[in-house]
This record gives C-alpha cells, structure tokens and sequence, in this order.
C-alpha cells in the first residue's frame, strides 16, 4: 500500500489515539504545521478508500476511525521500498552504513546477532 508522507503522520496520529476523530488528528497537526482542516479530512477520505481505517463508530456527524493495519506494517513495507530503491543490486553497503555511520548500542548489536542466528536455522 502506497502512502504519502502525511497520509502516514495521519495514520500515526490514528493508530495511537483510542477515539481517532479528523478534528482531534487536525489539531494535533495544525501544531506542527498550519495543514487546513480540508487537507487533513482528504487523507482520512484517501486512507479510508485504501482500506488502512475503517468508521468504528459515529456521536453525532464526528466519525470516529480505527486502523486496519498496524504501523510496523506500514513501516516494514515502506523501508522494503526504500531499500529496493536505494540499494537495488546489493544490501551490503546498506549494512556498512548502518553499522559504521549510526551509533548502534551494544544492546542494539546483541539483538543484531540474535536475529542473525535466528534466521541461519
């Protein structure tokens, strides 16, 4: 599924809220950046239409949403894309950059060496 960067800052706001309504979202937005309540009821529209909420419930003509899909994995399809398209031919230099250029915590590389030894069974 393909989303737009604030269709995802939506979807955040949505799976980490108990009652997700488009004006609760729009405010929480509107903090950080000046998006018209219009905008931020388009991506509930769009997001709604691709199937990632669904109306849970409606008080009044307030629509209240809930996530069919849950933010990791949004996240494993969205770095899958990033690193198809970043490193089309070859992950090393992806893992070069990871382990020499960010700071990876010693719990970070045991956790690391777990996931390896569990994918070599």
């Amino acid at each position: 599924m393909k989303l737009s960067g604030l269709e995802l800052e939506v979807l955040q706001y949505i799976c980490d809220a108990e009652n997700a309504t488009a004006p609760a979202v729009h405010a929480k937005i509107f903090q950080k950046r000046k998006t018209s309540y219009s905008t931020i009821k388009t991506m509930f529209d769009r997001l709604e239409n691709k199937g990632a909420i669904y109306r849970r419930d409606q008080i009044g003509r307030t629509c209240i949403y809930a996530a069919t899909i849950t933010p990791e994995s949004v996240q494993a399809t969205l770095l899958r894309d990033f690193v198809k398209k970043v490193f089309p031919k070859d992950n090393i230099p992806l893992f070069n950059t990871l382990i020499r250029d960010s700071s990876i915590s010693p719990e970070d590389f045991k956790y690391l060496e777990q996931l390896i030894e569990q994918k070599k069974k």
